[in-house]
């Protein structure tokens, strides 16, 4: 004879779920979660790109430009006119 899987009414759970407190403190620790492990992600490539000299150049070179005025573009931009200028000249 088979057992019937189905619990009766008479065995049923009394458990009624989760409180708010209980589903809001499971959340939090979730997220906390996530933020530990973007945290982590962050320091790796933080350091992978650190440990790489073409990347290091490059951000280096970033922030050279940033600290470049227009003003300090302006006299580059027309050095180079200069240099350049020439070498477009009809020639007769």
């Amino acid at each position: 004879m088979m057992k019937n899987n189905q619990l009766s009414p008479a065995k049923k759970s009394a458990w009624q779920g989760y409180t708010l407190e209980e589903l809001q403190y499971a959340r939090m620790i979730a997220l906390t979660r996530i933020e530990i492990e973007k945290s982590k992600l962050m320091d790796v490539a933080e350091s992978t790109r650190s440990n790489l000299p073409i990347i290091g150049t490059a951000s280096s070179m970033g922030s050279v430009f940033k600290s470049i005025s227009k003003l300090e573009y302006i006299i580059i931009a027309f050095k180079l006119f200069r240099k350049i200028a020439p070498l477009f000249k009809k020639k007769k």
